[in-house]
């Protein structure tokens, strides 16, 4: 029987400005009529969590989770349409912390909401920022005020200042806050003051919120009817915020404490699977950058009282030579795929310098041109530059013949334009305005957040950063890459690629978490949501996280997928030690039956699996795959009926190249490196259901498989154990193949047990 549909306090409202937004959405080619169907789902359920606004006072904090690059902007646009519906008064949209994003933004909601709806009433322009209304009273016409605001201290200052003058006028103006890229600037990273007439006994702190959070509080606390959305990619800050902190001038603090919303992943939308997955490794998307090039790039520093030596002309390495002959080329494939008139982006993101940027930006131009000066000397030299590219893409499908395509590349190469992004050279993307364009963006910090870039294939990022919700950030290849996802090469530090793949296991888990919580029902201020803490890439700086008792709890790895992503590749003994320990544990519990690509045991008990995972010796710096930590944790759990009996799968593709294990040759997998001693994802997706009832065939859609379905519906008593031997060939490893190792694990009791907690929340 159907359940009846939930009433919402939405329900009855004549969707206006929404309904002109939505067919404005549908006259646009790029949108196709699921992406719209979706749209309007999620904004009105984003809407209906909110407080009703009819109450005569509300103070609601929430807070939407969203992929980097994957249409948070149309969410909130759509957001925005609704709530002007439903009788918000003033709409606050706080676009970061630079003048690209926040114009971007201005041009898109003019375009999208004003333009095309009713009652509109913007306070802001496409070049200009937030000023004080010469009237203060702006709210006597119907109608919503809308504003796009940089998140930066004088402008909110401003706001506060022209609210303040209608400080008790403003019980009739409901207030929508959206904050975009909320982990950004928002967080208090200082104290609360308390009020000194409690807690007499100690002194009261005299050290107040840091300012922007301390100007987005005393904004919000100003309206008697007020809702704050938080919108980001990387929400580890916003949840990591005291949900009890109270300051006594401004009053709480923004932790989203009445609904945590995770948007649905897009169709099309290019992620961790997609670039560093199964189906990519022939591609080769990460490039290592050679060490001497990096140094190469990144100036030396002055020791004091050393003279100034004037830079000369900065000599491009080749690895960034490599970069931009396969941007040229990517371009002339995607010209030859039919993508006339659309924007092509290349990425360059080396220093935070503005100098630096300028100088790489000039040395790209003369390196450019010196290429077209020595093919006019020697003809053919930028063809032969251009087929050698060609050779190192990897995987790709081609539109034409080789020699069409290099002739357009030749011609693309021209076509090439250096755009240098800070606020000295003042220059812009200025996609709306000249569309098509084959642009190398040079920048530092405005191109690590919020920021579009369109069309972007060619990635040489070498900034590293040791929080992992900044690293995310920076992550601009993420997106929607319809026709083109196969272009896609990113050049980088041996660090980042390692890190990478691991990073991508601490966003699933907390993404994991958020789904729980709403399936429980239960708000976020009633449970603890988790997140895998990391040795290096902490999940977020220690200052925005400090106002929170976090720490690290007893560790579940419940409804998982832990892997080797990290190998000991030069330690020849250690790969023999851990071939020798499969074959000893297969001779013990012999495969009964071949499928799915492999061969598989049943009912292995759990202190044969867990033996097996402490003496597995796995690279010393892996955080995704903890043996001796995740074995304890299986003993504890047989102890209570859980992980009792194991199954075992051992892959074994048909190849020639083969390796004996427990007296049996399999197959060697495929897998290439991301970095020194790192390969991408190691699983692939249909095996965690080999030894489920239907197999992993009934948790297929279209061409994927649903590993998440397939750990939700496996019994708790069991677990499967994945061993791939891995072929040693491109891991570049001296030994007879490569253990690579993955678990399978079910939804067990202890699920609540958190990685890293904001302890603010363990009273659920």
């Amino acid at each position: 029987m159907l359940k009846p549909k939930a009433r919402l306090w939405t329900d009855g409202t004549t969707w206006t400005n929404w309904s002109r937004h939505e067919a404005y959405l549908r006259s646009q080619s790029k949108w196709m009529r699921h992406q719209v169907d979706s749209v309007a789902e999620e904004s009105l359920r984003i809407l209906a969590r909110t407080t009703p606004i009819g109450r005569p006072e509300f103070q609601c904090r929430g807070l939407v989770v969203g992929y980097v690059q994957s249409g948070k902007t149309a969410n909130f646009t759509a957001v925005a349409a609704r709530a002007a519906d439903v009788g918000y008064r003033l709409i606050i949209i706080l676009s970061g912390i630079h003048d690209s994003l926040r114009n971007q933004t201005q041009r898109r909601l003019e375009r999208e909401l004003v333009d095309v709806g009713v009652n509109w009433i913007p306070l802001t322009e496409p070049e200009d920022d937030f000023q004080e209304p010469p009237v203060a009273n702006g709210f006597d016409a119907t109608g919503t005020v809308l504003v796009v605001a940089k998140k930066i201290v004088p402008i909110l200052e401003r706001l506060n200042c022209w609210l303040g003058k209608l400080e008790g006028r403003l019980a009739d103006v409901p207030l929508l806050l959206i904050d975009d890229e909320a982990d950004q600037a928002s967080i208090n990273t200082k104290g609360n003051r308390r009020d000194p007439s409690v807690d007499e006994d100690e002194p009261a702190s005299d050290e107040s919120p840091s300012r922007t959070n301390e100007l987005i509080r005393d904004l919000l606390q100003k309206c008697p009817r007020a809702t704050y959305i938080a919108y980001t990619a990387t929400p580890f800050a916003n949840i990591l915020i005291d949900p009890g902190a109270f300051d006594d001038h401004v009053g709480e603090d923004l932790f989203p404490k009445d609904f945590v919303i995770q948007l649905p992943r897009p169709d099309g939308y290019t992620g961790t699977e997609e670039l560093f997955g199964v189906t990519a490794q022939h591609r080769n998307v990460l490039r290592v950058v050679d060490e001497s090039d990096v140094r190469g790039l990144k100036p030396r520093r002055r020791k004091k009282g050393e003279p100034l030596v004037a830079h000369g002309p900065l000599d491009l390495p080749q690895s960034l030579c490599d970069a931009v002959l396969t941007f040229a080329l990517a371009g002339a494939i995607r010209l030859l795929r039919g993508h006339q008139g659309e924007s092509h982006t290349m990425l360059v993101h080396v220093s935070q310098v503005q100098k630096d940027q300028m100088r790489i930006g000039a040395a790209i131009e003369e390196q450019i041109r010196a290429w077209f000066n020595l093919n006019r000397s020697a003809p053919g030299s930028i063809r032969g530059m251009m087929r050698s590219s060609l050779t190192d893409f990897g995987q790709v499908s081609l539109p034409s013949d080789v020699d069409v395509i290099l002739d357009e590349a030749e011609r693309n190469l021209a076509r090439l334009q250096v755009v240098v992004l800070n606020s000295k050279t003042g220059e812009e993307l200025e996609y709306e305005q000249r569309p098509g364009r084959q642009l190398i963006a040079v920048g530092g910090n405005r191109l690590s957040r919020g920021l579009t870039l369109e069309g972007l294939t060619i990635a040489y990022f070498l900034r590293t950063t040791t929080m992992a919700d900044t690293l995310l950030q920076m992550a601009r290849w993420y997106g929607f890459r319809s026709g083109y996802d196969d272009l896609i090469r990113i050049w980088t530090t041996d660090g980042i690629a390692e890190w990478f793949v691991e990073l991508a296991l601490v966003e699933e888990a907390l993404r994991d978490s958020i789904t729980v919580l709403n399936k429980a029902g239960r708000r976020p201020d009633e449970m603890a949501i988790r997140m895998r803490a990391h040795s290096k890439l902490l999940l977020t700086s220690k200052a925005k996280s400090r106002m929170s008792e976090v720490e690290l709890e007893a560790r579940s790895w419940s409804a998982e997928n832990p892997q080797t992503i990290l190998f000991p590749l030069r330690n020849a003994a250690l790969l023999e030690r851990n071939l020798d320990l499969a074959s000893e544990l297969l001779h013990a519990h012999p495969p009964t039956h071949v499928a799915h690509g492999g061969a598989i045991g049943h009912d292995v008990p759990a202190h044969d699996i867990a033996d097996f995972l402490r003496r597995f010796a796995g690279h010393p710096n892996s955080v995704a795959f903890q043996g001796a930590e995740i074995a304890d944790w299986i003993t504890e759990r047989s102890a209570v009926g859980e992980l009792a009996s194991w199954a075992i799968f051992v892959a074994n593709p048909q190849r020639e190249r083969q390796v004996l294990l427990g007296g049996r040759p399999y197959g060697l997998v495929h897998r290439t490196l991301t970095g020194n001693e790192a390969i991408g994802i190691l699983t692939d997706p249909r095996h965690e259901g080999v030894d489920l009832h239907g197999g992993p065939e009934r948790y297929r859609a279209g061409t994927a498989f649903n590993a998440r379905a397939m750990r939700q519906d496996r019994p708790s008593a069991r677990g499967l154990l994945l061993l791939y031997p891995l072929d040693p060939e491109p891991l570049q490893a001296p030994s007879r193949a490569v253990l690579g190792v993955a678990l399978s694990l079910p939804l067990t009791s202890d699920d609540s047990r958190s990685f890293m907690v904001n302890r603010g929340l363990m009273h659920g």
